[in-house]
C-alpha cells in the first residue's frame, strides 16, 4: 500500500511506527487478554497509559508541575462553550482577539453564557494578520483574555503569546500544539484537538492553571 501524506486542515496522518504498534495492542493488550480498546478505563493496564501520555506531554511541554492536565472527548470546539461556563458567570466578561473563523465560533459559544465579547477583529473582515500588542485594550472588567494561536483556514498565526498583563490568558492551540515552544506558565488554560499534531480525532487536552481548578464551576 502506498500512504498519502494528509496536509490538509483536518486530521493529519500518524506515523506508520505508531500505527504499526497499534495493530497489535488492539487485539490484545499486555496480560489482559483483551484489546486496548475493550478493557475498562479504570483498569491499571490503562491508568498506565494514561499517566504515561500525560508524562509525556508534560516533559514535551515543560507544563508546571502545579498544572493539570486532562483528556476530555468533545473536540476543542465543545471546549469554546466548556471554558467560558465553567469560567465565567452570566453577568462576567471574558475578551476575545477574532483572528478568524475558530475565534468567531469561539466567541459565539461563550455569549451563550456570560457577556464575553471581541476586543478586535480586522476592520475590514478579512483574515489576512493577527493584532499586534498595542492594536487592542482589555476591559477593565475582563476575566481572562482568550485567543487562537493558529487559524488553519486562513493561515493568521500568533508569532508571540500576547501580553494579557495580570488577566489569565486562555490559548486554543489545536493546530500548532508542540510545533513549537510555548511558555505555557504565561497560560491559565489550554486546549488542543488532538488530531492535528498529537493522536486520533475524538482527543482533547486541556491544560489549567491552578487559578483555573479554583475557579471553575
Amino acid at each position: 500500500m502506498t500512504r498519502a501524506h494528509n496536509f490538509s486542515a483536518g486530521p493529519a496522518a500518524l506515523p506508520l511506527p505508531v500505527l504499526e504498534s497499534l495493530q497489535g495492542v488492539l487485539t490484545e493488550f499486555e496480560d489482559t487478554q483483551a484489546g486496548l480498546m475493550e478493557i475498562s478505563h479504570r483498569s491499571k493496564q490503562f491508568d498506565n497509559v494514561a499517566k504515561t501520555a500525560e508524562k509525556r506531554l508534560r516533559t514535551i511541554m515543560s507544563i508546571p508541575e502545579d498544572y493539570s492536565v486532562l483528556f476530555l472527548q468533545g473536540g476543542a470546539s465543545l471546549q469554546f462553550y466548556m471554558t467560558a461556563l465553567n469560567l465565567l458567570g452570566p453577568e462576567d466578561r471574558g475578551d476575545y482577539l477574532c483572528t478568524g473563523a475558530w475565534s468567531q465560533k469561539a466567541i459565539k459559544e461563550a455569549k451563550r453564557c456570560s457577556k464575553s465579547d471581541n476586543i478586535w477583529s480586522p476592520e475590514d473582515g478579512i483574515f489576512n494578520h493577527v493584532p499586534g500588542q498595542n492594536d487592542y485594550s482589555l476591559s477593565d472588567n475582563a476575566q481572562y483574555l482568550h485567543y487562537t494561536t493558529n487559524n488553519t483556514i486562513f493561515g493568521t498565526q500568533f508569532a508571540q503569546t500576547p501580553d494579557a498583563g495580570d488577566v489569565p490568558l486562555i490559548a486554543d492551540m489545536s493546530s500548532d500544539i508542540c510545533s513549537r515552544p510555548v511558555d505555557v506558565s504565561k497560560h491559565a488554560v489550554i486546549y488542543a484537538g488532538a488530531q492535528k499534531n498529537l493522536g486520533p480525532s475524538g482527543l482533547t487536552v486541556v491544560i489549567l492553571s491552578p487559578w483555573a481548578v479554583e475557579r471553575s464551576r
